[in-house]
């Protein structure tokens, strides 16, 4: 048999994990485009208040990726992703019922509380063999990719039957169903010790001076900050070409071929080249924000091609590494910093792009550049070997 490969049940535990992520990922993606024209209808909004609306999601889940993470280590990782995801239906549930800004608000604020990337991620950390771990966050990563291509094409065209409260509702239904999935399907995770022992609370202090480790939670805040970032300067470019209701045929495919890039990548990191894949992603990125200096569809859509397989692939690799980097008894402390990073980079790319493009369109699109050539500059000199645990 071959050690390399994934067994049944790493593969059934994977798409459970896989789909409660790709799901949360869905659920947001499908209604991103049509929240800011929907608030203008709710009582007593305004654009700042639109604004924050749209923002507060990214700011809630950085605020609870931490707590999330460290219940997990106490009271298993299984418990905790199921109660985040009741508190992500409820968010949903309570937008679908909202006449009034405010209420609005809580329940993008609700959604964002079900933090439970952190504790998915240190879960596969738990369940999944280092020298398997990023072909099994790979598994993860295609479902969330695939989520994020049906919610371009599928958003605009479900949008013309159904309303915005509805697509909520919709996506409480699949929530619910994911759910059940873990409920049913997914063995409980035996908790951690429920009080850490001195020991291992000076072990988590060696985790603070890790400069590696510090690395790699960097680069996770650049790839947030460059994923809505884009999301914020591509629609914008494409808006005379293609439309919103368009984007779906240049996310689509790109969304597509950056699934089979992130396979590659993960492979050549579970080799032993995590540094050289992951500094490659960042300067493909690099590579394809130039292209959004010429005022033509084309050169964008090759440009997106190239933001997408970037992302997705740094989007498997990064998470993979802070796993690898810590015991378990701290794994999901540690990938709770971690994902409380990436979604302050969320929160500081959509804020400073918006403002720089007020500006000039160009200091946003240059300072993209930038953070992905920093980001690559960052992983090429992550010396992970040295720290990994399996």
């Amino acid at each position: 048999m071959n050690s390399e490969a994934l067994t049944r049940n790493e593969m059934k535990f994977l798409l459970g994990i896989g789909s409660a992520l790709a799901l949360r990922q869905l659920g947001l993606l499908m209604v991103m485009p049509f929240l800011a024209v929907y608030g203008r209808e709710l009582a007593n909004s305004t654009p700042g208040l639109i604004g924050l609306a749209l923002g507060i999601y990214g700011l809630s889940q950085a605020v609870f990726q931490i707590p999330f993470g460290h219940w997990s280590d106490r009271m298993g990782r299984k418990p905790v992703i199921l109660f985040g995801l009741i508190i992500l239906i409820l968010g949903l549930i309570l937008a679908s019922w909202a006449k009034d800004i405010y209420l609005f608000i809580l329940a993008r604020t609700l959604q964002g509380s079900g933090a439970i990337m952190a504790v998915a991620y240190a879960w596969v950390g738990d369940k999944i063999a280092g020298h398997k771990r990023n072909k099994g966050m790979s598994v993860i990563g295609m479902l969330v990719g695939i989520s994020a291509t049906l919610a371009f094409i599928g958003g605009p065209i479900i949008h013309r039957w159904l309303t915005v409260p509805q697509l909520f509702l919709l996506c409480a239904l699949l929530a619910l169903i994911s759910w059940f999935y873990i409920l049913v399907s997914l063995e409980d995770d035996k908790k951690t010790e429920p009080k850490a022992s001195i020991s291992e609370k000076i072990s988590f202090r060696l985790y603070l001076g890790n400069k590696d480790l510090a690395k790699i939670i960097m680069a996770g805040f650049f790839n947030n900050y460059i994923l809505v970032s884009q999301f914020f300067i591509i629609p914008l470019l494409l808006e005379s070409s293609l439309g919103t209701e368009g984007l779906w045929k240049v996310f689509a495919p790109a969304t597509i071929i950056a699934v089979f890039a992130m396979r590659i990548a993960a492979k050549y990191a579970d080799a032993g080249y995590f540094s050289q894949a992951s500094a490659l992603s960042f300067g493909i990125i690099t590579v394809g924000g130039i292209a959004y200096y010429f005022d033509n569809p084309l050169i964008i859509a090759i440009g997106v091609i190239l933001f997408m397989s970037g992302y997705m692939c740094l989007v498997t690799l990064l998470p993979t590494s802070v796993t690898k980097l810590s015991q378990k008894h701290h794994r999901g402390t540690l990938t709770g910093v971690f994902n409380t990073c990436q979604f302050i980079g969320s929160f500081v790319g959509g804020s400073l792009t918006g403002i720089l493009w007020g500006f000039d369109p160009l200091y946003s699109i240059s300072l993209l550049l930038i953070i992905a050539a920093v980001g690559a500059i960052l992983c090429k000199y992550a010396n992970l070997k040295e720290y990994y645990v399996q």
